[in-house]
């Protein structure tokens, strides 16, 4: 059944290298997702002394 391979592509390998991709792809979401990125909370810009002009926000309007 699995024999007859007239296209000349070996489908086993194919088969192996995209389950391994898949495995790579899952393993860099896990790796990614359990990591710690620092304190998210502290702006890592240093603040600098004097007028925000010409680039302050503008004030919210209700």
């Amino acid at each position: 059944m699995f024999h007859n391979n007239d296209d000349g592509v070996d489908w086993g390998g194919t088969a192996v290298v995209l389950v391994l991709v898949l495995v790579a792809a899952v393993l860099v979401l896990i790796v990614v997702s359990n990591a710690d990125f620092g304190n998210r909370d502290r702006p890592t810009a240093p603040r600098t002394p004097g007028p925000c002009e010409p680039f302050c926000p503008a004030p919210r309007t209700p």
